[in-house]
């Protein structure tokens, strides 16, 4: 039977012996089913790709965090290792384990030295991932 008689009988209510029919012929559920996987796809590549990107959002935030905290780490030893001839440069030890945008912070306090080193992250979308992340570390100088 051709799908233009069978869409016809369909219409009309009646199968091929005058019966009802029990639903769609096969010729025609398969032309029904065609645009459905396309339908599908079309919701929820949108959705997939939203969580992707969250995903990746979430790792370069975890990243530049684990590098500020290193930062901070670095530049505590620096100023411990450098005490005794004054020549510390945190702020150089910091850029070069976090990058130019970092900031770095140093207070004394006695024997201890404070560092927080604070880093910034591009921002993700829907300003979900902070701005910056912040490292600290504290050191005790030797005298």
């Amino acid at each position: 039977m051709r799908l233009i008689d069978a869409m016809r009988l369909r219409r009309n209510g009646s199968g091929p012996s005058g019966c009802e029919t029990g639903g769609p012929e096969p010729q025609r559920r398969a032309f029904v089913e065609n645009g459905t996987v396309t339908a599908e796809f079309a919701v929820i590549l949108p959705a997939v790709m939203v969580v992707a990107l969250l995903l990746f959002s979430s790792a370069r935030a975890v990243t530049v965090g684990m590098e500020c905290q290193e930062a901070a780490r670095a530049a505590a030893r620096e100023i411990v290792v450098a005490a005794d001839s004054g020549a510390a440069n945190p702020s150089g030890v910091a850029a070069r384990i976090a990058g130019t945008g970092v900031s770095v912070a140093v207070a004394k306090g006695g024997r201890e030295v404070a560092v927080t080193t604070r880093c910034p992250v591009l921002p993700g979308p829907l300003g979900i991932v902070p701005a910056s992340m912040t490292g600290k570390a504290v050191a005790i100088l030797h005298e």
